[in-house]
């Protein structure tokens, strides 16, 4: 059940508890202690955007070993995306379908997750996935990641999200040399999400993104809001697990990939504005707050507003 909203006199009071943690310390370092609210929200927009990032990768994974999704012949033995207990093809509606079920128990990447549940992939526009033009009906069925390393927290996904192929992708040039890129659209409208308190919210997505490939499987996207409201890029809109409303607005692209783990972004920053306060997270930063590049970032610098200035805080906190 959603928790009720905060109250401001009791935010308040935890401020007055915080100021000193969110300053600057003797090292130049933030401390991580930051706003509750505000960091879980930021958890929980980023877990719900990587995941959805992380997933669009192993379809096109997935279907590029199929032959009625990719043209390519193909006997494959054994599937190469981790955690997948099977997959099924058959026609559904008319278009060609897959079913992926996660196995539950296999963690995967670093740091690990677990997924089970099920995902079904409909071919419903083009001949073959990654042509362009073409596109994809992905329903969640229960899809639940779990984050090993934070405490088994969870997000589990119901719904469906539609990816349309912008741009095709050269599989001659892949097959030969490893690399490929595409752009892919992502609209989503009404999954539910369901977190490890168990509220369960609605989200909504708008974006492009830019996926590429090098060596064969070390993959990278580029993420940014695909929907403009009131002149600013939106990436994403619903209601939080503290049963407020809230909109993501995207100041800069976002990058996660495998070289670093989908879940340490290289760049980005975002502003997401609830009914209760305002977080901006800017990714791949260091202990000081000041950003870095590869793969050597310390987390997430997150500044909050809450009621306008009546309650404000800057921290970094560690990805994790």
């Amino acid at each position: 059940m959603k928790t009720t909203r905060i109250k401001l006199a009791a935010i308040a009071i935890c401020f007055l508890a915080l100021a000193s943690c969110t300053k600057v310390d003797n090292n130049n370092h933030y401390n991580t202690n930051a706003d509750p609210n505000a960091r879980q929200h930021n958890e929980d927009v980023n877990n719900t955007k990587n995941e959805s990032d992380n997933l669009n990768t192993d379809i096109n994974s997935i279907t590029k070993e199929v032959q009625a999704f990719s043209g390519k012949n193909s006997n494959v033995q054994a599937w190469t995306v981790c955690g997948i207990q099977s997959i099924d093809s058959s026609m559904h509606n008319g278009h060609k379908s897959l079913v992926v079920t996660f196995d539950g128990t296999t963690p995967c990447g670093s740091p690990a997750r677990i997924r089970s549940g099920t995902v079904s992939i409909e071919l419903i526009a083009g001949t073959h996935w990654l042509d362009a033009n073409s596109q994809l009906k992905i329903t969640h069925t229960n899809y639940k990641v779990t984050f090993v390393n934070l405490n088994n927290h969870y997000v589990t996904f119901n719904g469906t999200k539609y990816l349309t192929c912008l741009q095709a992708v050269d599989w001659v040039t892949y097959y030969f040399s490893g690399a490929a890129s595409t752009q892919l659209r992502e609209r989503s409208y009404d999954v539910t999400v369901t977190f490890e308190n168990g509220s369960v919210d609605l989200w909504n997505s708008a974006r492009l993104t830019h996926w590429s490939a090098t060596n064969y499987n070390t993959f990278s996207v580029t993420v940014n809001g695909d929907t403009t409201i009131n002149g600013k890029i939106i990436d994403s809109w619903g209601t939080t697990r503290f049963g407020t409303n809230f909109t993501t607005e995207m100041i800069t692209p976002w990058i996660s990939g495998t070289a670093c783990g989908w879940l340490k972004p290289t760049q980005g920053k975002y502003t997401s504005v609830t009914d209760s306060f305002t977080v901006t997270a800017t990714a791949s930063v260091n202990q000081s707050g000041n950003a870095v590049s590869g793969c050597g970032a310390y987390g997430y610098k997150i500044d909050w507003d809450y009621a306008n200035g009546t309650a404000t805080g800057t921290a970094v906190i560690p990805y994790f």
